[in-house]
């Protein structure tokens, strides 16, 4: 189960979890053959496939047209170890399928989209990085 935007989707779905540690650009391998990470956080990203339920086509059908709204973010609640995470994120594609039954009926099945994090969900203050006994900036 999750929710977008305050519409849940109470139905069997597959969600996979994938938490980016993104670096900046000053990392990298530096002269004495060490790697320096400069670790900027945690991006979450979620990878949804979900079942449309016969009976459910106008549930879907606000589903999608949520998903698929040119907007900057959606405000996603998903699950995140044993509770959830609210997370603001953005869709960049929806993959589904359409099949046509013989007596005309047609239904969407298949579908797929991601949720990608527009902030971080972990990252260091600056407080932490220095009492950590790094540096803010990289060594010259």
């Amino acid at each position: 189960m999750f929710s977008v935007d305050g519409f849940e989707w109470d139905i069997p779905c597959r969600i996979d979890r994938i938490a980016e540690l993104k670096a900046s650009e000053i990392s990298g391998m530096t002269l004495d053959r060490n790697y320096f990470n400069d670790c900027l956080g945690t991006w979450m990203r979620y990878e949804i496939s979900v079942a449309v339920p016969f009976g459910m086509e106008d549930a879907y059908t606000t589903l999608y047209e949520i998903l698929t709204a040119p907007v900057d973010g959606h405000t996603f609640v998903l699950p995140y170890n044993q509770s959830e995470i609210n997370i603001t994120g953005r869709v960049e594609a929806v993959k589904d399928t359409n099949y046509r039954l013989n007596d005309q009926r047609q239904y969407w099945q298949g579908t797929q989209f991601s949720v990608i994090a527009n902030n971080p969900s972990k990252y260091q203050t600056l407080d932490e990085v220095i009492s950590a006994g790094m540096s803010p900036y990289p060594h010259e």
